[in-house]
């Protein structure tokens, strides 16, 4: 896949090294806070099995990046277009980060670099980068988010305590769109991964296990491994019984 992909990316510790804004150079969000909302163990209090009234209980805290990141920009589009993370050479040197080929790719339009930001601004050109991003946006942005370094008080979005200035050359815009990679959709299924009808009756002879079967935020292998030996464990009990 690698030659579609074409870069490995670079993995960020640290949001208080960036900013993210939307195509049209503005920021749109705290880079810090989490990114989406899961429901994780004990979020759902008291739970009592099969009981339809558990949702009323779960403690959903929802921050908003989807909606701010998919937010128009008043050109009758639906979505703000690309997110770009924009940092500086100072923030290279805090990840240790090395931005070249493999780690981004600067051929096909996935990240960007330049000695100032409104050269950097105007070098963002690529297939999902709809209009062209205001090279003054993107300089008001980054010298307001520089001036709230230096109160210690993100006023836009409430960043704790912003740290790190953009403010070193080179200049970066790097590919920052998020991937949803998960869903809580899919098949019902009971405590033996059966899948269940619309009228909550098991289906013989059918098991679904993985992030086919909706309801359960845990994803990956561990979800796979553990759902797909609790269908075969009882896969095989009910061939037997047969």
């Amino acid at each position: 896949m690698f030659d579609k992909a074409r870069a490995i990316g670079l993995h960020v510790e640290d949001w208080q090294n960036l900013v993210l804004v939307n195509m049209i150079g503005k920021r749109f969000y705290d880079e810090t806070a989490r990114q989406f909302s899961v429901a994780n163990y004990e979020s759902m209090l008291p739970y009592v099995p099969d009981d339809w009234r558990n949702g009323k209980n779960l403690k959903f805290n929802p921050n908003g990046f989807l909606d701010a990141a998919l937010a128009g920009i008043g050109d009758g589009h639906n979505g703000g277009g690309p997110i770009w993370a924009i940092f500086d050479a100072d923030a290279v040197v805090r990840q240790n980060w090395d931005p070249k080929p493999p780690y981004v790719d600067y051929d096909q339009g996935f990240c960007f670099t330049a000695n100032s930001i409104e050269e950097l601004a105007k070098k963002i050109v690529m297939k999902y980068q709809r209009v062209p991003m205001p090279p003054e946006a993107l300089a008001a942005t980054i010298a307001r988010y520089n001036g709230f370094v230096d109160s210690g008080v993100d006023e836009d979005f409430g960043k704790p305590k912003p740290l790190y200035k953009i403010q070193k050359p080179p200049f970066y815009a790097g590919w920052a769109t998020p991937v949803l990679h998960d869903t809580r959709a899919g098949l019902r299924i009971n405590g033996k991964c059966q899948v269940i009808d619309m009228n909550g009756q098991i289906i013989p002879g059918l098991y679904c296990g993985g992030e086919s079967a909706g309801g359960f935020s845990m994803h990956g292998l561990a979800r796979a491994t553990c759902q797909g030996f609790i269908c075969g464990t009882n896969a095989a009990a009910e061939e037997r019984r047969a």
